[in-house]
């Protein structure tokens, strides 16, 4: 990646694109798929930016706080895994705090992934798991959390970048800051 900023770009583009506003656009199957379009290059523009090390530690190491539901121990598969609730226990949501790398893999390798809108008719959610944690627990993960990391990120410009020299991989681990 030659400069970054295009790419930052874009993730501000898609950040505004969820935010909350005072009159949501109604439904359509478009504007849906739109949605989960934007959702997935945005958390690809992201993972992106993290591996080549053009963003820091302030977004790299920000706790996203999102939330999990237990499998109920039925097989998920292609065939059923719209079926939330007889999978998952919905009832008993349980806190977590993620890092973006992690979340971003959940939408890159997504094997289920809904987006839903609150009364307001404001995008609100995205319930997803990806392929690696299917039988596990699936993710909710607050609109409002991907927004601000989005933005935290298209804004994030390292002041500088630590290279030490890893003997055990026979490379070197960036940090930068």
């Amino acid at each position: 990646m030659i400069e970054s900023c295009y790419w930052k770009e874009e993730l501000l583009r898609i950040a505004g694109s969820i935010r909350r506003v005072t009159k949501p656009p109604r439904w359509t199957e478009r504007t849906q798929c739109i949605v989960e379009r934007d959702l997935a290059v945005g958390f690809f523009l992201l993972r992106r930016l993290i591996e080549l090390n053009l963003v820091s530690s302030a977004t790299t190491d920000r706790q996203l706080h999102i939330f999990c539901y237990k499998a109920r121990g039925k097989r998920v598969t292609k065939l059923n895994n719209h079926r939330l609730e007889e999978l998952y226990d919905m009832e008993n949501e349980v806190a977590a705090t993620k890092k973006p790398l992690y979340v971003s893999n959940q939408f890159l390798h997504a094997y289920t992934s809904f987006v839903a809108r609150d009364e307001s008719r404001n995008w609100s959610d995205v319930l997803l798991v990806s392929d690696f944690d299917r039988n596990d627990c699936i993710w909710r993960v607050p609109i409002p959390v991907i927004e601000s990391l989005f933005r935290v990120a298209s804004k994030d410009y390292p002041h500088y970048v630590q290279q030490t020299f890893n003997p055990k991989s026979g490379d070197y681990d960036v940090r930068a800051n």
